[in-house]
């Protein structure tokens, strides 16, 4: 290009460093306002780097750079001075000039992030951070809450502490791993001042949990459970659904946290419905991840490695990176556990991947550890100890001091029976003393046992050594935790051989057999398994199952009861998937529909791959009798998870000799995973499930009427209503025999009657004189005057709503609908019902059908309507 002086050269460079400013697209107009240039020297400089390559037209007058790196080399030739004070003037051309959208808060995030930003600016930053989260970049999310947070702690005022509170929250969530976590925890603490001040009571309670987490992180157990009490009680008192489900979600980690694992199966078993909308559920991934690591913990291996392994193929999916991570690297652990090393580290090795491009810091620590532990077993020492040092030094560097995993104790163990070698840092002693300390009582049971190892090479008397193996059992059975509970039953059983009390151990080595042989036989060790009588563990699993049997009829409410049957069922059986499938319609066959669900969602049973299984649940259905099939390991393409059903069983739910519906479970996992022994086992179990089925529901009809028959019995006393007859409506004139005869004519049909009548003459008296004299004359007369009720009330007055419903909604309550089942309906002054709510009705009028507010359920009501206005 042939430039006519210094001057025109600096003006066309400037004119490029300008637009490198832009992230993607930026406008020529935008150029104009920016610099001092002529328009004809701006479009002569694009329209020559367009030619050369360095930039791209997109469309007439917008362009961008094509070349990242030469962008980034134009951007230097601005100083830091200037480019600040062009990336305000930037972002005030932006606000103007770009559509309200999340682009435009992402394409004003370039810019703000390099300026100091007031309440408005950061408001942007907040929404482009969340606008990232949508699309997984996590780490452009943080950078955005973090400047926020910078930005605000210099400003006081509502607006700006509002804003300083929702960043604090935003940051707390998405940091854990990546940032100092006392950092993290002085924002937290600057948060609750500002929303102290405000009186913002949901914040508060937020804030408190969030403070919680980032304290246990640091060790400070205490002060943490003080902190989680306290905001729980806060949320329970507002009563705000969308706060106690996140205080649900927070009790999910904090129990886990707590090694409580038992506890979270119970929360989340009462938080989700019967058949299980994950991964896209109401249940966050990552909390139901957890979960799925707390169902193998407790033994139900394949539930928990079914719900993993879902999200995990979910994430992958959509891209979301760093969730995959989670999920793979729980997996992985998952997969450790029960000694499936080599599948542990294909799911490990990949989620170290997936947290080095989702940004997943938190991962990238726990994966080094557990891959240090995975390589140990291996017998692949270099490889351990390289990951071994990269976890400590990554712990280290973000203040991370929790041990959530049992990994690092096992590894010290290793060096003390020089089976490692020594590492500067690392103590078992330390390891012990400091889980002893901690709250988690499932490291506690861990760290207890070691201290028995310790105790028992240095020779201390037996019951010091007895006396820490049993505290070792006993926080290990109130944590859940069969594997741990079985090891520790173990080293009991060989402190009593060395005692010579072989009976006792051989009775303690059994119970270890029964939590590990479920799991994987090949977790007992080889030097115990001579006390092993495989049929005497038949009789105590048959002893099980009448004990689950009995306390399924025990159960009332159907929800649970459905629930209870599944879980039940998958721990029996070993399986990863359940659902309850019911028979429905006369037809020949009966159809079948999902009743309830764990880890299998109405999507899977349309899938083509499920074909096979519905055919045999269609068999079982038809014939009465059960049915298992496993596949050939041969047929098997991938080794670690393609989707394929490997194992499947199906038994009927007989009551009184007929088929109600079927049992049925899978497993995508394992090819092993049922014996035809499970077959009578669970077919009895189906049975009694069937016969508790009928008596829940039976339970809940008479609740439901009884329900139905108070409510009517305070409608009537909160509308103070007389008895009337017939003979309430007085006269001998034309007019009134008139009256008369048309409410005789179309009392005993069901159509729908509008009187019309001026105020006092006595439309309601013609009401119920209709409704007395028709065939529904022993079902409710429900009243509603519609001109008393004020339009924001109108669906809970007619509908219903659901607990929980609405601020202020502590109870259900049963709407004018559904007590009007079977009887009359009259809406008195039906003409002053705003347009939305006649729309609304006319619906119910023609399908007879509706939700409460706040629900889900569809719900039937058969009533006749007479309207007056």
């Amino acid at each position: 290009m042939d430039k006519k002086g210094n001057s025109s050269t600096d003006r066309y460079h400037h004119v490029l460093a300008l637009a490198a400013l832009f992230e993607g697209n930026f406008s020529i107009d935008w150029l104009v306002e920016l610099s001092q240039s002529r328009v004809s020297e701006i479009l002569f400089a694009l329209e020559e780097e367009t030619q050369r390559g360095l930039l791209a037209r997109k469309e007439p007058g917008v362009f961008c750079f094509r070349d990242l790196s030469k962008q980034q080399k134009y951007q230097g030739l601005l100083s830091a001075k200037e480019k600040k004070k062009l990336h305000r003037h930037i972002a005030g051309l932006l606000m103007r000039e770009l559509p309200e959208d999340n682009s435009k808060a992402q394409a004003l995030a370039h810019h703000l992030l390099h300026i100091t930003n007031d309440a408005e600016g950061c408001r942007w930053l907040i929404k482009a951070g969340d606008a990232y989260l949508k699309s997984y970049g996590i780490e452009k999310a943080l950078q955005c809450y973090a400047k926020v947070v910078l930005d605000l702690s210099r400003l006081r005022g509502e607006e700006a502490d509002w804003v300083f509170v929702e960043a604090a929250l935003r940051y707390s969530k998405i940091s854990t791993g990546r940032h100092n976590t006392v950092k993290v925890l002085s924002t937290l603490r600057e948060a609750m001042v500002r929303a102290k001040r405000w009186n913002r009571q949901t914040c508060q309670a937020l804030l408190e949990m969030h403070i919680a987490k980032n304290e246990w992180m640091c060790s400070q157990y205490e002060n943490a459970l003080k902190h989680f009490e306290k905001g729980w009680s806060v949320a329970t008192n507002l009563n705000d659904p969308k706060l106690l489900g996140s205080a649900t979600t927070f009790s999910t980690f904090f129990l886990y946290w707590q090694g409580r694992f038992r506890e979270v199966i119970h929360t989340y078993e009462k938080s989700i419905p019967d058949i299980e909308k994950y991964p896209q559920g109401k249940f966050p991934l990552l909390a139901a991840i957890t979960v799925g690591r707390c169902y193998a913990q407790i033994g139900q291996v394949s539930q928990g490695l079914g719900m993993i392994d879902a999200i995990l193929k979910y994430c992958q999916e959509i891209g979301y990176r760093s969730m995959a991570a989670y999920a793979g690297a729980t997996m992985g652990a998952v997969m450790m556990n029960i000694g499936s090393i080599e599948d542990a580290l294909q799911y490990l090795e990949y989620s170290l991947e997936d947290a080095k491009y989702g940004h997943n810091d938190w991962v990238r620590i726990v994966g080094n550890l557990s891959l240090a532990f995975a390589y140990y077993l291996k017998e692949k020492d270099r490889q351990s100890i390289v990951h071994l040092r990269r976890f400590l030094q990554q712990s280290s560097h973000v203040k991370v001091i929790v041990r959530p995993y049992p990994y690092l104790m096992e590894l010290c163990w290793a060096m003390e029976q020089a089976k490692l070698p020594l590492m500067a840092g690392v103590s078992l002693e330390e390891e012990v003393k400091q889980s002893i300390d901690s709250k988690n009582i499932f490291m506690k049971g861990v760290a207890y046992r070691y201290q028995a190892l310790l105790q028992k090479r240095q020779n201390k008397p037996h019951e010091r050594i007895m006396k820490s193996l049993n505290i070792s059992l006993k926080w290990l059975e109130e944590s859940g935790d069969q594997i741990e509970q079985a090891r520790t039953q173990l080293e009991i059983a060989r402190q009593y051989l060395l005692l010579g009390n072989e009976e006792k151990a051989k009775e303690t080595a059994v119970k270890a057999y029964e939590k590990l042989s479920p799991i994987n036989q090949a977790l007992f060790p080889d030097d115990l398994r001579s006390f092993i009588n495989v049929s005497s563990l038949d009789r105590n699993l048959l002893d099980e199952i009448m004990k689950l049997s009995q306390e399924v009829v025990t159960i009332r409410e159907n929800r649970d009861l459905v629930q209870h049957i599944i879980s039940t069922a998958n721990r029996i059986t070993g399986a990863e998937r359940g659902a309850i499938f019911l028979l429905e319609g006369d037809g020949n066959p009966p159809g079948l529909r999902l009743r309830a669900s764990k880890n299998l969602i109405s999507k899977h049973v349309t899938d083509p791959g499920f074909e096979a299984s519905m055919k045999m649940i269609k068999d079982v259905a038809l014939t009465g009798q059960g049915r298992m099939q496993v596949i050939n390991k041969a047929e098997i393409l991938n080794p670690i998870s393609d989707g394929t059903i490997r194992s499947r069983i199906a038994v009927p739910m007989l009551l009184r000799d007929e088929v109600i519906g079927v049992l049925y479970h899978d497993n995508r996992l394992l090819t092993s995973a049922f014996r035809e022994s499970d077959l009578e086992f669970l077919a009895y179990f189906a049975a009694q499930a069937a016969f508790a089925l009928d008596n829940a529901a039976a339970y809940e009809e008479i609740n439901r009427l009884n329900q139905k028959l108070r409510e009517e019995k305070l409608y009537y006393k909160e509308q103070h209503i007389q008895e009337f007859h017939f003979d309430d409506i007085i006269g001998e004139s034309p007019a009134i025999k008139r009256v008369m005869a048309k409410v005789d004519q179309v009392a005993n049909t069901d159509a729908n009657v509008l009187i019309l009548g001026e105020t006092g003459v006595g439309k309601e008296l013609v009401a119920r004189a209709i409704h007395r004299n028709s065939n529904r004359r022993d079902n409710p007369f429900i009243r509603v005057d519609c001109n008393a009720v004020p339009d924001s009330l109108i669906p809970t007055e007619l509908f219903g709503h659901e607990k929980g419903a609405f601020t202020g909604a502590d109870q259900r309550r049963i709407g004018r609908f559904e007590l009007a089942d079977g009887g009359t309906l009259f809406l008195d002054e039906i003409g002053d019902l705003s347009l939305d709510a006649q729309v609304r009705l006319l619906r119910v009028l023609q399908a007879k059908e509706f939700e409460r507010v706040g629900g889900n359920e569809t719900l039937h009501s058969d009533f006749r309507l007479v309207a007056a206005t």
